[in-house]
């Protein structure tokens, strides 16, 4: 599983600028604000969260932050004409290009508004402006482009 990783990785970095983004406004580095948990209501603000989206991969990660959350690197797919974002296969970050072959802890994804390392699909519900908002089971989150 991790070979295929790195290989899907490799592939897209050797792709540069030749592959165009799928999505182009929901495509980029955006600075998750909060969420918003389906079941309770309750809303966790975020500070240094960060979604990396391309349409290969997606990273999560805290940068210039002190919690210690992490870094983790999914497949990225759209879904039912482009409209829902899923988010598979997490694993630890290990860098750049690849990653660690481990499985990304279910509790340290929360932070990230995440519930599951398997899937999490989103539905695109707003994407305009600088601003994206998306929904899962599990949370609404917004992200502002960064």
């Amino acid at each position: 599983m991790k070979n295929l990783f790195i290989i899907i990785i490799t592939v897209v970095l050797l792709a540069g600028c030749s592959r165009a983004p799928i999505r182009p406004d929901v495509e980029g580095f955006w600075k998750l604000r909060y969420f918003t948990l389906v079941e309770t209501g309750e809303t966790v603000e975020c500070s240094n969260l960060y979604y990396s989206i391309t349409n290969a991969v997606t990273q999560v990660s805290e940068r210039m932050g002190n919690k210690g959350y992490g870094s983790y690197v999914s497949r990225t797919e759209y879904r039912d004409n482009e409209t829902k974002l899923a988010l598979r296969d997490f694993k630890v970050s290990g860098g750049l290009t690849a990653d660690t072959g481990e499985d990304a802890p279910v509790e340290d994804l929360r932070h990230y508004g995440i519930d599951s390392q398997e899937e999490t699909v989103f539905e695109i519900a707003e994407c305009k402006g600088g601003k994206m908002t998306l929904r899962s089971d599990y949370a609404e989150i917004v992200l502002e482009k960064f």
